[in-house]
């Protein structure tokens, strides 16, 4: 597989990038990406061939996340800077065309949801560490934060549900083995937040013991049950595909990464498949490709050498599945059509 790849913006250290929709109904959402440097958020609206500024600052931004219940509403982290120096950040929203608003005051946040759970709605942010005195310090662990989300006006206040996660990198909403879920990994392993479950305390278990930088969870093999892709250990140098057995999740595919980076695992232009960025080395965008036949040896693609992508969004638009990459190698926004 070819990729057309598009140059929509440039901007210095693109990181978060995303969907919104401002409200409309009925057409393709727009793609949003932010810098982690001090500066703007810009947004490109379809055909998705330039930018215009979303709002100017912050910056720092880790996170960019629509409100699937109001799509007017566009929550980011911002105030997370390079080389960790995350003790101003939040996180914000943007309402429309409105002024951005600090929604919740949380030094080192990471990573945010929108979930539902026994009938509420609660925004989750994970913070990678409660504290740093220097950015080769995490002996202070993050956590994860609930925040009821009562009205569209109405305060949020955070309440910790996950404590004592080291390096709480790896977040993701998604179905995972027949009920909502949430996982999250850090040094501690793989979590999974069940969302099915009622009561004051939040459900927790662990999934995986070692170190998990990040997750995604598709079914790769076409046998009806979702695999596990993590990249391990934190910033890691190893993507790994696990199955569920008898004996519990067993690895069956791995690769070499170099500060790997933002995995997505789902359908491709039809095929199961797997996106995920070397930050240093090579610093490729790559794709694998997995077949039933041989879910051990997919295909390996280079989708662009050199990207350094930050993050990515996968978008069906006109019959295609385009990606959108925060490619920090080169300092833009790009999209990649698939090709024969």
């Amino acid at each position: 597989m070819r990729f057309t790849k598009t140059v929509i913006h440039s901007l210095s250290m693109p990181y978060a990038v995303g969907t919104f929709s401002m409200g409309r109904a009925g057409t393709p959402p727009s793609v949003v990406c932010a810098t982690e440097d001090h500066g703007p958020a810009v947004i490109s609206d379809p055909p998705y061939r330039t930018a215009r500024v979303l709002c100017p600052g912050p910056g720092g931004c880790m996170s960019l996340l629509e409100d699937p219940d109001r799509p007017a509403d566009l929550y980011a982290i911002m105030g997370c800077f390079v080389g960790y120096k995350f003790q101003g950040g939040g996180v914000y929203r943007i309402r429309g065309t409105g002024p951005i608003q600090r929604v919740i005051d949380l030094p080192f946040a990471h990573r945010i949801g929108i979930v539902r759970r026994a009938g509420r709605r609660y925004l989750l942010a994970a913070a990678i560490a409660e504290d740093k005195k220097e950015p080769a310090d995490w002996s202070r662990p993050g956590t994860v934060y609930a925040a009821e989300m009562d009205g569209p006006d109405a305060p949020l206040h955070p309440v910790p549900i996950l404590p004592g996660i080291t390096r709480n990198h790896g977040f993701l909403s998604c179905g995972f083995e027949g009920r909502s879920s949430v996982l999250i990994s850090g040094a501690e392993g793989l979590f999974c937040l069940d969302l099915e479950s009622g009561g004051a305390s939040w459900t927790t278990r662990k999934v995986l013991g070692q170190e998990i930088s990040e997750i995604a969870v598709a079914d790769l093999d076409g046998d009806g049950r979702d695999e596990l892709v993590t990249i391990e250990p934190f910033h890691g140098s190893v993507m790994r595909a696990y199955r569920r057995t008898e004996a519990g999740w067993s690895a069956f595919w791995e690769t070499e990464l170099s500060f790997g980076h933002c995995v997505l695992a789902g359908v491709l232009q039809g095929c199961p498949s797997v996106l995920v960025s070397s930050r240093t080395g090579s610093k490729d965008l790559l794709l694998f490709q997995f077949s039933a036949e041989a879910p051990s040896r997919p295909q390996r693609v280079v989708v662009d050498p050199g990207a350094a992508a930050a993050n990515m969004i996968v978008l069906p638009v006109g019959g295609a599945d385009r990606i959108f990459s925060a490619n920090q190698g080169a300092g833009e926004l790009v999209m990649y059509t698939p090709g024969a």
